[in-house]
């Protein structure tokens, strides 16, 4: 009896297995046919399965729990691409950061960098130690020897040999009492034809006002010494008191740092082929070519005329950027904004030169 039913539950007991392994089966099936389908799908719209490192991690986990049975189950990538990820987790728990490092102290941040750049720049006497102690007053810590390793990675000497000015700071320190002359040329028309004139000008570099000396053809050397004569007379009568002037090296300045250097002012000549050292003087050449290239001029008389009309502009009725838009010689600036009805137009030139003002006499 006891036997006969040790055998019927056996049986049953196998009977439910198999029921189970056949469910299991077809649950399989269905599930490798959708995951057959998914596949498909996915490679059909993005050629390749994307997958995560978290998918990556899942897959191995599950994946090595069923080893023997990966290359019926897995479809997505090849078993050998799993085991291959295996190994890479394995590699990465057991790895670590042995790249070598820097030795020393970690470099000081960029503002920092430019602070120091910019002092070193600004103050051409100021040593390693000034500069650490500046940058403690604007709260950046920096040490003498990091400082001095920075000035050298940049091309800056040591404090002794930064002592010499650059030519932006001589300008800057020195506008009051520099002038700056130069010549431009302009084809002028006569009974002889097209005739090549020279003009020569200084210019205030404190104030930008601009004193045309004088035009010719031939700017020979008695001629150039008579200006810089006229010149010498002007600047007692102005107050700005001349000790620099500047200009390019052309031999036809030789006749008037003769006699300008009689009256004890320094000549500072540019560096060859530099117009950009003598920017004020450049700037005035393209501001009275902007107006030239409108005229055709017909006799010296006519140049002449536009000339004395381009330097009156310039002086008493054009703001210039360079002296916070103001007028170079002294202007009545209104107290209140003008009505519109007030503003009147003074036109030279046929209108290429245009000044508005207000009409005292209206209001």
């Amino acid at each position: 009896m006891n036997t006969t039913m040790k055998d019927t539950d056996r049986a049953l007991l196998t009977k439910i297995e198999r029921l189970i392994d056949r469910d299991l089966a077809l649950a399989n099936d269905f599930l490798r046919c959708q995951n057959g389908i998914y596949q498909r799908i996915i490679k059909e719209r993005f050629g390749k399965v994307p997958l995560t490192e978290t998918d990556r991690r899942q897959l191995v986990h599950t994946g090595l729990k069923v080893r023997h049975q990966l290359e019926q189950l897995i479809t997505i990538v090849k078993p050998e691409t799993l085991l291959a990820w295996h190994r890479r987790l394995k590699k990465q728990k057991w790895t670590f950061d042995n790249t070598a490092k820097k030795p020393g102290r970690p470099a000081l941040p960029q503002q920092t960098q430019e602070l120091v750049l910019k002092l070193a720049y600004e103050n051409r006497t100021w040593g390693y130690n000034r500069i650490s102690g500046e940058l403690r007053k604007l709260g950046h810590n920096a040490s003498p020897t990091t400082i001095g390793a920075i000035l050298k990675e940049h091309g800056l000497p040591p404090s002794p040999d930064r002592n010499g000015m650059s030519w932006k700071q001589f300008i800057a320190a020195h506008l009051p009492c520099t002038w700056a002359a130069d010549f431009f040329t302009e084809e002028v028309w006569t009974l002889c034809g097209l005739v090549t004139f020279y003009v020569l000008f200084f210019i205030h570099l404190g104030s930008r006002r601009v004193m045309i000396a004088g035009v010719t053809p031939h700017p020979d050397a008695q001629w150039v010494a008579q200006q810089a004569r006229n010149f010498s007379m002007v600047l007692q009568e102005i107050p700005h008191k001349c000790r620099y002037i500047i200009h390019d090296r052309d031999a036809c300045f030789l006749p008037l740092d003769t006699i300008l250097q009689t009256d004890g002012i320094k000549v500072v000549k540019t560096p060859p082929h530099a117009p950009q050292c003598n920017a004020f003087a450049e700037r005035f050449v393209r501001e009275a070519r902007e107006t030239l290239d409108q005229i055709i001029p017909l006799g010296e008389g006519h140049f002449r005329h536009v000339l004395k009309c381009i330097e009156n502009h310039h002086n008493t009725e054009r703001p210039h950027q360079g002296i916070g838009n103001r007028v170079p010689l002294p202007y009545n600036y209104p107290d209140a904004p003008t009505p519109p009805d007030l503003i009147r137009c003074k036109a030279s030139l046929g209108g290429l030169l245009n000044h508005y003002y207000v009409d005292t006499k209206a209001a």
